[in-house]
């Protein structure tokens, strides 16, 4: 059984080249808020830091992926995925241990099972085609 950061390397960051992603449009492990304070020097505990947030372009966010190690199911870190997406504005929140792949897409309120991620060119029509209709 894998760790979560060699299922990272070995399982996850494939996926997510073999789906079309650039290196350059995946960020890993960015802070995406700053913590809360724990005392009155400005002291502050970690804050949100999502495994993985997709660019679909530069400065433009369109997902995220929450990664599990080997032992987990995908779904154990749907809740997690949802509630960074959620805190980015982002449609489309993932989480994965490697084999299994969870989708959850807020344009529907519906999740599913996937066996790959979707390319950035699927995802921006899905992205697109939401906007144009609200």
């Amino acid at each position: 059984m894998l760790n979560e950061a060699d299922t990272r390397v070995k399982l996850i960051d494939p996926k997510l080249h073999e789906s079309g992603r650039r290196e350059e449009f995946i960020l890993r492990d960015r802070p995406i808020t700053p913590g809360r304070l724990v005392d009155e020097q400005g002291n502050r505990k970690p804050g949100k830091k999502p495994d993985y947030i997709l660019l679909y372009r530069p400065g433009f966010p369109i997902a995220v992926v929450e990664a599990k190690d080997e032992a987990h199911s995908a779904l154990d870190g749907m809740q997690q995925a949802k509630g960074y997406a959620m805190d980015l504005d982002v449609l489309f929140a993932y989480s994965t241990n490697g084999h299994e792949i969870e989708e959850f897409d807020f344009t529907t309120n519906m999740q599913r099972s996937l066996d790959r991620f979707p390319s950035p060119e699927e995802l921006w029509q899905r992205y697109t085609s939401h906007k144009l209709r609200n």
